[in-house]
């Protein structure tokens, strides 16, 4: 019987090649795309969660309440890490102090390296778990021993064997590589770490001797700290048990009103739930991920909607099979059968084709989504028998859903009605089911329409926003500390002629990395935050930044007073509630080795430098020659390329034994809509392939439409009829249709858009052309898709139609 069942089908497909090509392209276009999706969700949800300790694996952080504003950081002092391995013996297995990863010249031999690394206390690898290719990862026991990434190790040693090589640090660091582990999968915070390092190497740094200062010192939170539980404990269980550790200590009398309460944050939720807003966990990546998900649904039902409506629509041509099969003793249940079998068979043809297209498809959604994501190999279907017995479980379950509906419309027909005399046309486009469907496709791709323009808009929006400074020609270099030859550098890049100024910074401009506390100023209330961005600025930082100064003056080196001179931003004037803020002065006394008063000399107006699409944080900005970052600003009238070629050699000069590793400014701002530019991209991508699902069974019906009036559009011809007047007879149904899905998805993705735009504290307006122009090109696509159709009706013999009635 089920051979049977094959044959029929495939002479049904040989007969109607044309609806079968509809409806497997449909079908497999609709597969590639859930699979896409399907492919970079299960990436996401498994970011972090490579290694085996994940489940076990936290970070520790803090909510500080003041004055009913409540403040999460992963910022911890030095000697917490020993107050939990003291305190909870029997909770934390491991507890590691970790600096965050940043980048590094490594010198091995004569050639240079600029490598991500992270510095650790010993128990710092057992948390992280690598897999290790050899070596131990308890290496960082000893203070001189380094662990070196399995690409690293190849990239600075190539073929020769790596361990008990030397390589050395920033110019003043010499570690011995005592283990290579293999790299950390892409789906992980340290897919990029080329090197782990004890924590004493980075101590006996000569610029980290702070280090060494705070280490018994409660108020300085700067640290990360990464804990492992026992296995008899849990991260909600210690994390409970832990949260009054950091304000045993602190003293309330620097601090009044201040409340912290310390909790552990699961591996596994750091990516996807990463935004806190007021001491509650706001998601975060998780968000996209559940939209996506429901794009993929929603994609995988536009294609079986095609499949449905074909299938019904043709359900005349089928009628009188039915009503024979069932006059000679056909069961229902055996139609049934028969008709999801051909479905099955559609799907499965439709399946294969599907893993061909994202296979092909894969690099390109890789590039998008920035991914490494296999399918086929290296873990993908054809090795994992679980992928393989999912795919078969879901060309069933699609069969189910796409063949389902038309395997009992169909098989409901009664003999009597369908095989007497007279018996009329089971097919009407009017039908409520299929009227419904049709509209259910383009609301479904008009809102993709519109979800893609207002992303981008906001993208836009965010660009356009003054950052508060020039970006034209900025650019940023890290230095290494303690460069002696860094004065003589800055004098050769300003005779250069192509450096118009050069100026040293604690930071970048698109990054706050330092924020303290400990400030007083005049009128400021007893119970205030205290809380400010700080960063360290030469004389020449405004002018080669391109700051603008709303009140005072720029920082100067004709005043001997601006030693102990800061500036502020707006929003620091706003956040401290000073109206006229030049002269006053502000006390710095955190509890460290900060005890001096500073006189305020500027207003400056607020730089961007943290997401474009949130508030300005207040920043003081002091004048100290820090030796982190070297700002050089072009002259306008060199080319880049030029001007790049003549710096290189003054840095191998004055910077031997460093990488030249620059970075322009306004690359470094165009970065923070990395995240939006690819929801953008991946929205883009899904409305095409929501409208060309949709557009295909729309072409499917307006064939069967014009092949169904085919007597009717003759007769109308032979009368007279135009062929406008067929294109319209044709066309009308499918352009209400459309019109209808425009006012149900405007509603529906004006509340979608505006949930997304939440998200943002600078958000874009939705503009009713935003609406407007996204009906309008979907109601012309679809016109274009049905026209074609009802041309090629209108201008066909009226004599060939009539003829064979």
């Amino acid at each position: 019987m089920v051979k049977n069942y094959i044959k029929i089908a495939f002479r049904g497909f040989q007969k109607n090649k044309g609806y079968t090509l509809i409806n497997v392209s449909g079908l497999a276009l609709g597969m590639a795309m859930a699979m896409l999706i399907s492919l970079w969700v299960w990436d996401e949800w498994n970011y972090n969660k490579g290694s085996g300790n994940f489940v076990r694996t936290a970070r520790v952080m803090s909510h500080t309440v003041q004055n009913g504003n409540t403040v999460t950081s992963p910022n911890m002092p030095f000697p917490l890490a020993a107050g939990l391995r003291e305190n909870f013996p029997d909770d934390f297995k491991n507890v590691a102090v970790s600096w965050d990863t940043e980048d590094y010249n490594l010198l091995a031999g004569d050639n240079k390296f600029r490598k991500k690394g992270r510095f650790m206390e010993p128990d710092g690898p057992k948390i992280l778990s690598p897999q290790m290719i050899s070596g131990s990862m308890t290496a960082l026991t000893d203070p001189s021993s380094l662990l070196l990434s399995e690409s690293a190790a190849i990239s600075i040693f190539g073929d020769r064997q790596p361990i008990g090589q030397t390589i050395t640090i920033d110019n003043e660091l010499k570690g011995t590589v005592a283990g290579v582990y293999k790299d950390f999968p892409s789906n992980s915070d340290y897919y990029n770490l080329s090197f782990l390092a004890p924590w004493k190497l980075f101590a006996s740094a000569k610029r980290r001797q702070w280090v060494n200062e705070v280490k018994d010192n409660w108020e300085v939170k700067t640290f990360e700290i990464l804990v492992q539980t026992r296995e008899n404990s849990s991260i909600e269980g210690a994390s409970a048990k832990i949260t009054r550790l950091l304000q045993n200590h602190l003293k309330n009398d620097d601090h009044p009103g201040t409340e912290t309460a310390l909790f552990l944050h699961p591996m596994g939720d750091w990516h996807l739930y990463a935004k806190w807003e007021n001491g509650v966990n706001a998601g975060g990546q998780i968000y996209y991920l559940k939209l996506f998900s429901a794009i993929a649904v929603f994609i995988l039902l536009l294609a079986c909607v095609n499949f449905v409506n074909l299938s019904t629509a043709r359900s005349e041509h089928r009628a009188r099979e039915v009503g024979v099969r069932k006059a000679i003793g056909s069961r229902r249940t055996q139609l049934i059968l028969q008709f999801i079998s051909e479905s099955f068979i559609v799907v499965a043809f439709s399946f294969l084709l599907a893993v061909l297209l994202v296979q092909l498809a894969l690099p390109f959604f890789n590039a998008i989504t920035e991914k490494k994501i296999e399918f086929l190999f290296g873990g993908g279907i054809v090795t994992n028998p679980w992928l393989l017995l999912a795919g078969a479980l879901f060309c069933v379950l699609v069969s189910l859903i796409a063949g389902g509906y038309p395997a009992l419309y169909l098989s409901s027909f009664k003999p009597v009605n369908i095989l007497k005399p007279g018996s009329g046309s089971t097919w009407r486009l009017t039908s409520g089911p299929r009227r419904a469907l049709v509209v259910f496709q383009f609301t479904i791709s008009i809102s993709l329409i519109i979800g893609t323009a207002g992303v981008f808009r906001q993208i836009q929006f965010g660009q356009d926003r003054s950052t508060g400074y020039d970006r034209e020609g900025l650019v940023s270099v890290k230095i290494p500390p303690g460069s002696p030859r860094l004065e003589a550098l800055k004098n050769d890049l300003l005779q250069s002629g192509v450096v118009a100024s050069a100026a040293q910074s604690s930071g970048p401009v698109s990054d706050v990395l330092s924020n303290s506390r400990g400030f007083y100023w005049p009128g400021k209330p007893a119970n205030a935050p205290d809380e400010f961005a700080v960063i360290a600025a030469s004389h020449t930082y405004g002018k080669t930044v391109g700051w603008h100064i709303s009140a005072g003056r720029d920082f100067s080196e004709e005043f001997m007073s601006d030693s102990s001179a800061i500036i502020i931003n707006q929003s620091a004037a706003k956040y401290m509630g000073l109206n006229d803020p030049v002269g006053k002065k502000v006390r710095w006394k955190d509890g460290t080795f900060n005890d001096s008063e500073y006189h305020i000399v500027g207003v400056v107006k607020d730089m961007v430098m943290q997401s474009p699409y949130e508030p300005v944080k207040q920043t003081i900005y002091f004048m100290t020659y820090a030796p982190n970052y070297l700002f050089i600003k072009l002259n306008n009238h060199v080319i880049t390329a030029d001007a790049i070629a003549k710096i290189r050699p003054l840095f191998d000069r004055h910077l031997p034994g460093n990488v030249f590793d620059f970075q322009f400014a306004a690359e470094q701002y165009g970065a923070k809509f990395k995240t939006e530019n690819r929801i953008g991209r991946l929205t883009f991508l899904f409305a095409a392939v929501a409208i060309c699902i949709s557009c295909l069974g729309l072409l499917g019906l307006a064939a069967f439409t014009a092949e169904q009036r085919r007597a009717e559009i003759g007769i109308r011809k032979v009368l007279g009829a135009s062929i406008a007047g067929v294109w319209k007879l044709i066309t009308k149904d499918f352009v209400y249709l459309t019109v209808v899905a425009i006012f149900i998805a405007t509603p529906l993705s004006y509340y979608l858009l505006s949930q997304m735009l939440d998200n943002y504290h600078y958000r874009t307006t939705i503009p009713w052309w935003l609406f407007a122009g996204s009906g309008l090109a979907a109601l012309v696509i679809a016109l274009a898709t049905v026209s074609y159709q009802a041309i090629k009706a209108a201008l066909a013999d009226p004599v060939k139609a009539l003829r064979s009635e």
